[in-house]
């Protein structure tokens, strides 16, 4: 290749570059896919000094807009070097690779040097004279992903005979093809369509562009917009299904793909199957899950359109869920609900094990976001600190089971409409409580108890050396008011459980340092037990009826030790042999007559009566104002 560079352009670098200090620089350009120079911008803004040179964001602009206005091509930055440097240097190069990167639709990056020292001696076919100095070109290349950096050939024109070779040459030259015709009929012959393919010019910016439009026997329309770097670049692809919106589509463009394939391969990855299509979500490279774009947020699924039903994809996925557990649980467990309240260590293992086990719905409630703290003795990740507790613990739980269906609420209980959070635990069938706050325990046990809801309330003690498990059955078990009766009243006395507690000023218990092995311990028999509760009597599997034996003997209050002579133990187990850490006692709790969750029928309230939130002094006040008035 030869490179042409005018005279006026010489001039424009010999004034504004050969007669300053080094380094000082500007882009260069020329006619499109032609190997000549018409047009010199300085770059005054760069950030320069006696050793650097560095292209300025404004030079950028300046370049784009001179491509936009006059139809020019933008064929690589020109600088000057100090001394004899009359090559690229090692940051030079580097530039080179960058710009190439940046311009995708150019095969090459030109880079002349400009050097003011004389005499030169003999010129090579690289480099021409100046009055203050020479000019070296080289031009660097994509060689298999890595920069091919050579000497470039260059000649120097004269603007009258510039203008002969610009109207010779480039009406003669074959135009840059843009096989556009012949991409679009690969796409109807392998998607199939009954209609030719149309390829058209139009208006975008005004800018005359070409484009091409498909519309495929699934009823979907696909409009191209291509650029006169197609198919280097990629174009912009519209899409409309039947009677549905238009939207635009990213494509997946890969450089190393056969310039002939890349359209075809890019809509694929866009576009699978044949009609009816319709928008649907899923791992990426995975079957289609569904069709609701806003659980595919949620999950972090990619989307695209597919003639798949989603359905086909979640029957073998259903199917294959409880390969495992055949026999010890039921299918009947993925009809099932589970209300979960606090999404912390406890919350999120729950969940997550639930889940495994084929539990087909959950309601997440937890207003607090993942924090550092957090992942040391959670399910979340690095990724998903910031994000709302239950939004990122639904996204894991997706990745899971895919066909899980979710009602995810990252709110308090406390700012629940009553009627609201009433249909919530009407709509599941286990209450799991896993909160830190008293008063959002108090709420879910008397709504639990009130619709004869089961209901699950998993606790720490102090440091995770210990732990409880209250499992309430409405007219079975007392409520977890009367199973904690001291405990409320010690934290209505002092404001604490015990000396050792410390609650702020929403009720809420202050975090515990505990290892996630001893969370896990008491949480995971947590979850048997869940399992065991949501099977229903006629269900052919081991584990129902798990708990009946410990209900029918009064014991529903387990506590647990995950360290040596802990709390009581000591005196039940006495000189036993064979006791050290992780014993269980199941204790029982009684029902107090006057109690309004599970007392006597003429002292039970209806939560629905209660307001949610506790009622703040200023509510008093006006309350006192209005009957006054």
């Amino acid at each position: 290749m030869m490179l042409y560079i005018s005279q006026s352009v010489l001039h424009d670098i010999e004034t504004e570059i050969a007669n300053h200090p080094p380094e000082r620089g500007g882009a260069i350009l020329g006619p499109v896919g032609q190997p000549i120079i018409t047009h010199f911008l300085l770059d005054e803004e760069a950030h320069t000094s006696g050793a650097s040179y560095l292209p300025s964001p404004q030079l950028t602009q300046r370049v784009q807009q001179l491509e936009l206005n006059q139809g020019l091509e933008f064929k690589g930055v020109i600088h000057s070097h100090p001394g004899g440097l009359d090559r690229p240097s090692g940051p030079d190069e580097t530039a080179m690779l960058e710009g190439l990167n940046l311009n995708p639709h150019i095969p090459y990056f030109v880079a002349p040097i400009v050097t003011l020292q004389r005499p030169w001696g003999q010129l090579r076919e690289h480099e021409l004279p100046m009055a203050q100095g020479k000019i070296s070109c080289y031009v660097a290349s994509r060689d298999r992903n890595q920069l091919r950096v050579e000497m470039l050939p260059v000649k120097e024109v004269c603007d009258r005979d510039l203008t002969q070779m610009l109207q010779t040459l480039l009406p003669t030259a074959a135009p840059k093809r843009i096989p556009l015709l012949e991409n679009l009929q690969q796409l109807c012959r392998t998607f199939g369509s009954s209609k030719p393919p149309e390829v058209f010019i139009t208006e975008m910016e005004g800018k005359a562009m070409p484009a091409g439009r498909v519309i495929l026997d699934g009823g979907l329309e696909l409009l191209f917009l291509v650029s006169e770097s197609y198919p280097v670049t990629p174009p912009l692809l519209m899409v409309t299904p039947e009677g549905g919106n238009t939207e635009e589509i990213k494509l997946d463009w890969s450089l190393e793909t056969p310039p002939e394939d890349r359209l075809l391969t890019a809509v694929k990855s866009a576009i699978a199957g044949s009609g009816p299509y319709q928008k649907v979500y899923g791992p990426l490279g995975k079957s289609p899950i569904t069709a609701d774009a806003d659980r595919a947020r949620l999950a972090g699924w990619s989307g695209w359109y597919s003639g798949v039903d989603p359905k086909i994809a979640a029957a073998e996925i259903q199917q294959g869920l409880f390969a495992r557990s055949q026999g010890i649980l039921s299918q009947h467990i993925s009809s099932k609900r589970v209300l979960i309240a606090g999404t912390g260590s406890v919350g999120s293992y729950f969940a997550e094990q639930l889940v495994r086990s084929g539990v087909g719905a959950l309601t997440l409630i937890d207003p607090e976001t993942v924090e550092t703290a957090n992942l040391c003795r959670t399910t979340y990740d690095f990724t998903d600190l910031g994000n709302p507790k239950v939004e990122a613990l639904a996204k894991r739980l997706l990745h899971i089971n895919p066909l899980l269906e979710l009602t995810v609420q990252p709110k308090s209980l406390l700012d629940y409409e009553v009627e609201t959070f009433d249909a919530l635990v009407q709509q599941s069938d286990l209450i799991v409580a896993t909160t830190d706050d008293p008063a959002a325990q108090r709420i879910l046990n008397r709504f639990a108890y009130f619709h004869g809801k089961p209901a699950l309330f998993v606790g720490l003690y102090k440091g995770a050396e210990g732990g409880e498990i209250i499992v309430t059955i409405p007219d079975r078990t007392p409520c977890y008011l009367c199973a904690t009766a001291n405990r409320h009243k010690a934290e209505a006395d002092l404001g604490r459980v015990s000396a050792d507690g410390d609650y702020g000023n929403n009720g809420r218990v202050m975090g515990e340092v505990a290892i996630a092995a001893d969370i896990h311990h008491v949480t995971s028999v947590a979850v048997k037990m869940a399992l065991s509760l949501l099977l229903p009597e006629d269900a052919e599997a081991k584990l129902k009826g798990f708990l009946n034996p410990a209900i029918d003997a009064g014991l529903n209050y387990l506590t647990l030790s995950m360290v040596p002579n802990y709390w009581f133990y000591p005196g039940v187990f006495g000189d036993t042999p064979g006791q050290y850490a992780y014993q269980s006692v199941w204790l029982t709790a009684k029902s107090r007559e006057e109690c309004p969750v599970c007392g006597s029928v003429h002292h039970r309230v209806d939560p629905r009566a209660i307001a949610l939130q506790s009622v703040q002094a200023d509510g008093i006040r006006a309350a006192l104002n209005a009957a006054r008035s």
